[in-house]
Order: C-alpha cells, then structure tokens, then sequence
C-alpha cells in the first residue's frame, strides 16, 4: 500500500510540475505595463516583415499573435491556439532560468530547421529581457549573447532567440550580408490581409515536396491562418496558395457559412471561409478545381 501511494504521489507531483511549467510559458503573454522599456535599431510589426530576417533553410513557420487574443479562455479558438503554442515554446529556451520577459509577449514566429532547435521571433513589447548567457559572440558589428546551445540577439524588437548559427546568420541578413526567405514568401504573403491570431505557411521546395497529387506537385507556396471577423460574429479560416499548373479555388459545394475567393493571374489562389462553429471551419477547406483541355484531331 506504501508503494502504491509513492507511485501516485509521484504522479501527482508529476502533474503539479508539467501545470506550473505551462503556467510559467502562458504567464508570458498577460503582462505589460510597468516593465523597464529599451532602445531597438529596429522595430518590425508584422510577421510578414521578419521573414526578411529569416535564414534560409526552414522547412515550417508558425505565427503566434496574443496581442489581438480577446477571447473567452473557454473560447474554441483560444484552446486550439493555445494547444500549438504550448508545443511550439521549448521549455529549454523559455524556462524561467534562461529567460525573463517583464513586460510579456504579445507575438511568437517560429522558423523550424531539420536538426536544429527551431528559431524564435519573440515580440516583447520593447521590453529589456533578461537572459542568463554565459559568454558572448561576436558577429561582424554586432555582439550576440550565447550560453550551450542557445543564442540572444536583442538589437532589434522582436528580439530573436535560437541555436547560435542560426542567430547568428540573422545578424548577416540584418546587416545585409546575406539572404533571408524574404525573396520567396514576401510576394505571396503580401496579398494576405489583416491580422491572424495564428496561422502557419510552408514554401519553395519544402511545400512542393508535399503539396502532391498523383505524384505530381501541385504548389510551391501554401498558407492557412486563422482570425475573426468582428462584423459577421465568424471565425475565419483564410488559404492562400500558389499553385503550379492549370488549378484554382471554387465555391463549388461550399460547407461553411460564407466563402469569398480571389484567384490571381500568376497561380495564386486566396479563399477566405467563415463560420460561427469553429470546429466546422478548422476542417473546412475551399474545393479545388483543374482546367482539362481535350485537343481532338479535325475531322478529314
């Protein structure tokens, strides 16, 4: 009976730390006001601006935004956000010993690369952030700060934390030295409007090797995100995709409220969907449709 009530001790332990550890990540992004406020070389708003600062080479990318997350904590939306979120912030570079934010996070861009630790956009609110280095690096102009497996660059807002090559090639992009993913996403996502409490977006030859139908690829570039539409009282879920080939979006069999769809000359296809059932709308998606031409021989 003793072992017993250790084993279940144990767990509940267990629980009690992984609720505190989640507690810790999420107290992050309710903060703000009184926190101490520094100076920046650069001030980007938009993650549609940090993929200019983005290293070549990631294979995914994730978009947090809390700053527009008025919702009920009960809210379909928030759980759904909040679930990635907790996955997507790695408690060995967000753990309270590595890592003081005071004045919160209202944004989170994540860049993942195959065998690395995944490169983090981290918008603080202006905010000085206190991380627990041990050394530092020196990167053409600028100093970075390192400890084992993790490097801080905070010249700029939002600052930008990941394994130290990566970091380190940022700190090339931003003083022009090198390239970011700018060049094969921008043109894309610029024609995705407004403002997404999440959305995520794969390109170039990483959504070419996926975005497959009978063996043949069908797009280079393919983006979902998530917002909502404060008129109709509706979630939205937006695609944008770039499609190689003869396809493009229908309303055809639509099975959301309302679709709205623009199909652009060069192959790139926006659909906006939007329901009052969140669940309905995250497995909804536009109907895609391919132009089949049939060439007959003339008749003698």
């Amino acid at each position: 009976m003793a072992r017993k009530m250790e084993r279940k001790s144990a767990r509940i332990l267990a629980l009690i730390l992984a609720l505190i550890m989640l507690g810790s990540v999420f107290a992050y992004m309710s903060r703000g006001g009184g926190s101490q406020k520094r100076e920046v070389e650069l001030r980007l708003n938009d993650f549609r601006e940090y993929v200019n600062l983005t290293p070549k080479g990631a294979y995914f990318i994730e978009y947090y935004n809390m700053k527009f997350m008025s919702l009920e904590n009960s809210d379909p939306l928030k759980t759904f956000i909040e679930s990635k979120l907790n996955e997507a912030l790695r408690k060995e570079v967000f753990s309270r010993k590595m890592l003081e934010i005071p004045g919160g996070i209202s944004k989170v861009y994540v860049a993942y690369y195959y065998g690395k630790l995944p490169l983090y956009f981290v918008d603080e609110n202006m905010s000085k952030v206190y991380f627990a280095s041990e050394d530092t690096m020196n990167v053409d102009s600028y100093s970075i700060k390192v400890r084992p497996g993790l490097a801080l660059f905070d010249a700029i807002s939002p600052i930008v934390l990941g394994s130290p090559s990566l970091v380190a090639e940022v700190v090339k992009i931003f003083e022009g030295k090198s390239n970011g993913i700018g060049d094969q996403t921008y043109p894309y996502l610029s024609r995705v409007n407004d403002s997404f409490y999440y959305a995520w977006f794969v390109y170039d030859g990483y959504a070419a090797a996926i975005l497959r139908t009978n063996n043949t690829t069908v797009a280079d570039f393919f983006f979902e995100g998530y917002r909502l539409n404060n008129t109709s009282s509706c979630y939205e879920k937006v695609w944008a995709v770039h499609f190689i080939g003869n396809y493009f979006f229908s309303k055809l069999n639509a099975t959301t409220e309302y679709i709205y769809i623009k199909n652009f000359k060069d192959g790139m296809n926006v659909a906006v969907m939007g329901d009052k059932n969140f669940t309905k709308l995250a497995e909804a998606q536009p109907r895609i449709l391919t132009y089949k031409i049939t060439i007959e021989k003339p008749k003698e």
